[in-house]
Formats: structure tokens, C-alpha cells, sequence
């Protein structure tokens, strides 16, 4: 039996293999084993260089013969190199060390590791975007869009979207909305209930799902009414018992009613008097009211005399439904006109107001109500009527500084019996008025701002008959504008009064009784101003023209015409200014303005100057432009015009007057320029 070899317990002990290699059985890791540097190419080079020289040398080869650079030691530092450990110590090649393997527990514990790892991630994945998002019961988005701003009548949308952002389905969803005032609903997709057009049963919506619901309609209603739609959303969350609710709302405002609209009335009336009230009205560019209704309100103490609006069309623009009740069924650009003719039965107050309602039918017996005017009267109960007419009209006006204003007082016996001893008074309340321009054919009485007459001035005042009529006629002009002082109240106000008696008594008349006409308000317009002036030097001395002055036969001389306006009083508005050149000068440009634009026409031959508003904060507004003249043979000793005036139209936005002012007409004389006209006197050389 052969002897069996003892075992090593040992594990530092090393073993000889077949080879005869020493192998190390001590504990190592792989990365002792591995961290030893591989030879570089360099390094293998000179090894089998090392190699080959070695085999001749046991062959007897001599190389020194060959080589005289050749050099023993270089190639032993170089292999010493190579087989050198980490220390710097000779690693003996003949012995193997073999890394002890890592157990069962090693592995087994990092592959748990790893396991853990990964399952936490695909936890915070699964939480970020399944429970915090996809099955968030509250994950939805409700939005309700559509116009801020409509004009009555016309047609808009309102879009309603619904997001469901989680991944769980929202049962029972019912979406509903509440129209805003004077709403009229045309329209909606999907369709909405039958039961209720602003409600929408939607039922289940899926997840991540968009849901969108558009509504048609219209609102008619006052010029900036707000109205306020609010759209709502309940729903109940699958596997959920509660009903979650989103709300979203949204601000449309009329911006306007689309007509124009205007009334012409007298605002003083005599009981059992015929009165009469101009309704005007036209359409706007953007108007959708295309008919409406009008009612006159109240009737207690007015009778309305029906009168149907003459029309020779078959279905008129016009028509009575009823006393006080007109049909417009057609509207257009120009202006039409309803007259409303009415008295007054009895006297109920000093003052009552009547009120004009504009109504849109949209269904039968449904109206609404789109625009609505007061207006007042003073009422008076008197056997002599009165009534004051000032420049032909019995309505407020604008007037202008130094204008002057022509007085008409017409007087006409309503009772059933004469009247005796009447005594007139003109009552005009106004700090601007200049007394020493009064023009007064009959000689009346001015005392302080009134002027009166009695049977001595007027001897048809003795004794008016029954339905007797006469006229008293003055004039007064007004102030200029250079005695403007700020916070005063630029009007005259102006009635008539009549007493039976004596003079004293009839001064003694009070605002509201029955012994008055009608009060006429006459603002004062802006103090606008515009100049014109054709130069050829500026008046800083500067030469803005160019070419021969005076005017020569057949050469070009270029001039600049300015145009100044100044405004101090009221704001103005739709300012515009127009010359019209004549056929001989030519537009050379060269316009520059500090407000609005100034163009030229070409197939017109007019130069406007467009500035729109202008406010009282712009004192002065200046504009230019460049024109040029060749003088013909038939030009020859003739004085040119250069312009034949210009002309401003502005509306006052305080008294509502449109204000016209011209120039006189600028010639080759250049009359504005002083320097020029040194050496020029307008005759064409």
C-alpha cells in the first residue's frame, strides 16, 4: 500500500506542480492579480531581441563584429524592467499565485443588493407617475374661453375644454353653464340637454383624455354692460365615492349698441300744446341690430297722436304697432327720422321726464332691452304761450367768441279770452355778453341782463286776442375770446317770461313757473385759432425757399407754407385742416408736423393735414410743407396765388358744435414773409 502523502493544512505552504512550478496557495484577491502592468511593445521588442542574441551566443556568435554600439547591460536593465513588481523586487516567474474565488454569501449578497436597488427605483417611478399623477382624482383642467368684448347683436363663441390628466376614469361628469345677462343661445357642440341648454351630460370620460364643448351665441344688451358666464364641471373618480367639482369663469362686455342715435326736441312744453320729438337713428359700420322696437313711456298725463310714418314700400321701414309702440324694420347707413308728436293733458309736476325704450325681439313675446333715453321737459300751464328762438333754432347750440346771437320771442294767446296790459321779458344769463352791441328795433327796457317790453314799447302788448300771435326781435353779440379767465362758465342761458301788469311784477318771475318759454343754453366754442402763411424765409431769417424772388417767367421757386392752430378752452375732436392747390403749383413735399399727418392727393389736388383729437394739453399744433411755381408767359406782370386759403373743421367735444375757420388766400406777395417783401413785390419778372 503506498504511503499517502500528508495534507497541507497550511495555507501559506506552497506546492510544486508537474512543471515544476512552485504555485502559492496564500489568499489573494483579483485585483492583486490583475493590477501587474502588461509589457509595452517597446518592452516585448527588446525581449525577443534579448532572446535571439542569447540563442547565437550559445552558438558562438561574436557581436561585437557586427555592432560597436552594442550593449549587454542595456538589454538586461531593459528585461529587468519587465519582470519587476510594484516594489521594485524580481518577480520569480517559475511560481504561479492563484487568487482564492469569492463564496456563496459574496454573491448572493450582491445580487440582493442590486434586487433592492432596482425595486426602488421602479417604486419611485411607479409612485411620481402613477399615484401622484395618473390616479390623481383631481387631475383635471377646466378652462372657458372666448370674446371679452362684442358688439350687441353679434354672433361669438365660448369654447369650454376639459382635461382629464390622470389615467383613472371620471364617471358621471356633467358640465353646465351660466349664461350671462341678456345671453341668447343659437348653438352648441356637442348638443346640449334638451331639458336645459347650458347643461351637458357628458357621462364617463377615460384618461388622459381632452374634451372640448363650444357654445354659439349672442349678447344684446347696453353699450358697457358686463356680463359674466360661469362654466362648472362635477364628477365622481372611478373607485371613488366623493364628487370632485371644477369651475372656470369668463367677463364679456358690450362694447357698443351699433346705432347712432339722436333726439330733437324742445325741452319746455304748454299744457295742451302740440310738441314733437325728432327720433333719428342710423347704423354704425359694425351694427347686427337689423330692427327694433320703441316704446314711449309713460302716458298718465301725455296723449299720443297717432301718426303713421308716410312709406311707399310694402313693408316699411316704420310702422305703429300701437300709440306709443313704433316697429323699425329696416336700418341702414342714412339716417332716418321718427317723428313722435304728443301734449301734455295736465300740469303733475314743474318738470316730467318720458323715456324711450329700445327693445330686440328674439322670440315671440320676448324683448330685450338694448338702449333707453330720459328726456326732460319743463311743463307749464299758461293762456300765453312763449317761445324763444336764438340764430333760427330752438335747440342748445354752440356759439363763438364775438359771434352774434339773433333773439326771436314769439308770443301767441292760447286762452279763451284776450289778455290786457302783457308785459315780455328776455331774461339772458351770461358773463359774456358785450351789452353795447344790443340791437333792439322796439326800444325795450335793459335792466341789469334783462330787457323788457310793455304796451309803451309794443302796443300790440295792450290788448292780445284770442289766438293772437306776434314776434319781438333783438340781437346781442358776445365777447371775444381775449376775456377768457380760468373757472368761468362760457354760456348764456336765455329764456322768455310774461306777467299781466305791471313792470315790477313781471321782474318778479321765478325759474318753473307757468309764465315761461323755453330755456335755450348756448355754449361757448373752443377758442380756436389757425393761421396760414407762405414764405420764403422763416422767421428766424433762415431761407427755406429756393429759385429766383420775385417770380421769374419759366424758373422754379420752391416756398413753405405753414400752418399753425392754437386751442385753449375745450378739448377738440375730428380735427382736420384742407387746402386745394390750383393747377400751376406743384407739391414738392417736404412736410413735417409735431401732431397727426399731413398728406397730399394727387387726383384731388388737396393737401389735408389729419389730426383727430386734440386735446387743450396741446396749446399749439404746428405742420409744413415745401411748394414750387413755374410762372408761364401769360404769368408775366400778374401778382400769383400761391393758395387760395385753407380751412380748419374741428367738433367741440363740450358744446358738441362743429367749428369751421378759413384763411385768406396767399399770393406770390408772400404778405406773411418781412423779409421777403424788402426785395419782392408779388409782380412775376
Amino acid at each position: 500500500m503506498p504511503k499517502q502523502k500528508k495534507k497541507n493544512n497550511n495555507p501559506e505552504e506552497n506546492k510544486v506542480n508537474n512543471d515544476g512550478i512552485t504555485i502559492n496557495l496564500k489568499q489573494s484577491s483579483v485585483a492583486e492579480f490583475t493590477k501587474r502592468p502588461l509589457p509595452t511593445d517597446r518592452e516585448a521588442e527588446k525581449f525577443e531581441e534579448y532572446i535571439d542574441t542569447e540563442v547565437k551566443r550559445e552558438e558562438g556568435h561574436d557581436f561585437s563584429d557586427e555592432d560597436p554600439d552594442f550593449n549587454e547591460e542595456e538589454i538586461e536593465e531593459s528585461l529587468n524592467e519587465i519582470y519587476q513588481d510594484d516594489k521594485g523586487g524580481m518577480v520569480d516567474v517559475k511560481k504561479l499565485t492563484i487568487l482564492k474565488k469569492h463564496g456563496f454569501f459574496f454573491w448572493f449578497f450582491i445580487l440582493f443588493t442590486a434586487f433592492v436597488s432596482l425595486a426602488s427605483v421602479g417604486y419611485f417611478v411607479y409612485s411620481y407617475y402613477y399615484l401622484q399623477s395618473g390616479s390623481d382624482a383631481t387631475a383635471a383642467v377646466l378652462r372657458l374661453e372666448g370674446e371679452t368684448e362684442v358688439i350687441a347683436g353679434e354672433e361669438f363663441f365660448y369654447t369650454i375644454t376639459f382635461e382629464n390628466q390622470s389615467n383613472i376614469i371620471f364617471r358621471n361628469a356633467r358640465l353646465e353653464l351660466k349664461f350671462p345677462e341678456n345671453f341668447i343661445f343659437l348653438d352648441s357642440f356637442p348638443e346640449a340637454s334638451k331639458e336645459n341648454t347650458g347643461l351637458w351630460e357628458l357621462g364617463a370620460i377615460t384618461g388622459q383624455s381632452v374634451n372640448i364643448v363650444k357654445i354659439k351665441g349672442m349678447r344684446i344688451g347696453s353699450e358697457d354692460e358686463a356680463g359674466i358666464a360661469l362654466a362648472s364641471l362635477t364628477y365622481s373618480p372611478e373607485n371613488f365615492s366623493s364628487e370632485f367639482k371644477k369651475e372656470d369663469s369668463l367677463t364679456t362686455m358690450i362694447s357698443g349698441i351699433g346705432l347712432e342715435l339722436d333726439f330733437d326736441y324742445i325741452a319746455s312744453a304748454l299744457v295742451g300744446a302740440e310738441n314733437e320729438i325728432k327720433v333719428r337713428f342710423n347704423a354704425r359700420e359694425n351694427n347686427y341690430i337689423n330692427s327694433f322696437r320703441l316704446t314711449f313711456e309713460p302716458r298718465e298725463n301725455i296723449e299720443i297722436i297717432s301718426e303713421e310714418p308716410e312709406s311707399e314700400d310694402e313693408e316699411p321701414a316704420i310702422s305703429m304697432i300701437r300709440a306709443g309702440v313704433w316697429q323699425v324694420n329696416k336700418i341702414s347707413d342714412e339716417t332716418e327720422e321718427l317723428p313722435v308728436k304728443f301734449k301734455f293733458l295736465d300740469k303733475i309736476d314743474n318738470e316730467q321726464e318720458i323715456k324711450f325704450i329700445f327693445e330686440k325681439a328674439e322670440a315671440k313675446d320676448v324683448y330685450y332691452k338694448f338702449y333707453e333715453e330720459t328726456l326732460k321737459f319743463e311743463v307749464m300751464k299758461s293762456d300765453l304761450n312763449l317761445t324763444l328762438i336764438v340764430n333760427g333754432s330752438r335747440d342748445d347750440q354752440g356759439i363763438s367768441f364775438n359771434d352774434t346771437l339773433n333773439y326771436s320771442i314769439v308770443y301767441n294767446n292760447k286762452g279763451e279770452t284776450e289778455m290786457k296790459d302783457v308785459i315780455i321779458m328776455a331774461v339772458l344769463e351770461s358773463d359774456y355778453l358785450n351789452w353795447t352791441t344790443l340791437n333792439d328795433p322796439a326800444g325795450g327796457r335793459e335792466k341789469g341782463n334783462t330787457i323788457s317790453w310793455t304796451k309803451e314799447e309794443i302796443p300790440a302788448l295792450a290788448e292780445i286776442e284770442r289766438h293772437k300771435e306776434g314776434t319781438i326781435d333783438f340781437s346781442i353779440q358776445a365777447m371775444g375770446a381775449e376775456n377768457i379767465e380760468a373757472g368761468d362758465k362760457y354760456e348764456v342761458k336765455s329764456f322768455a317770461q310774461f306777467s299781466v301788469g305791471e313792470l315790477e311784477d313781471s321782474q318778479k318771475g321765478a325759474a318753473g313757473e307757468d309764465n315761461r318759454s323755453n330755456t335755450i343754453i348756448n355754449k361757448v366754442n373752443s377758442d380756436l385759432k389757425f393761421s396760414e402763411e407762405a414764405r420764403y424765409f422763416n422767421e428766424d431769417n433762415i431761407t427755406v425757399g429756393n429759385g429766383p424772388l420775385p417770380l421769374r417767367v419759366g424758373e422754379k421757386t420752391s416756398l413753405k407754407i405753414y400752418w399753425v392752430i392754437t386751442n385753449n378752452l375745450h378739448d377738440l375732436e375730428n380735427v382736420k385742416v384742407e387746402a386745394s392747390l390750383p393747377d400751376y403749383i406743384e407739391w414738392d413735399n417736404k412736410n413735417r408736423t409735431n401732431v397727426g399727418t399731413i398728406t397730399y392727393d394727387s387726383s384731388t389736388r388737396r393737401v389735408i393735414w389729419n389730426i383727430g383729437r386734440l386735446p387743450i394739453s396741446v396749446f399749439r399744433a404746428d405742420g409744413e410743407f415745401n411748394i414750387s411755381v413755374v410762372p408761364a408767359e401769360e404769368d408775366r406782370n400778374k401778382i400769383m396765388v400761391l393758395t387760395p386759403g385753407s380751412k380748419i373743421i374741428a367738433t367741440d367735444t363740450e358744446t358738441k358744435a362743429e367749428i369751421i375757420l378759413s384763411t385768406d388766400a396767399k399770393t406770390s406777395k408772400l404778405e406773411d414773409d418781412d423779409i421777403a417783401a424788402k426785395s419782392n413785390d408779388g409782380i412775376v419778372r
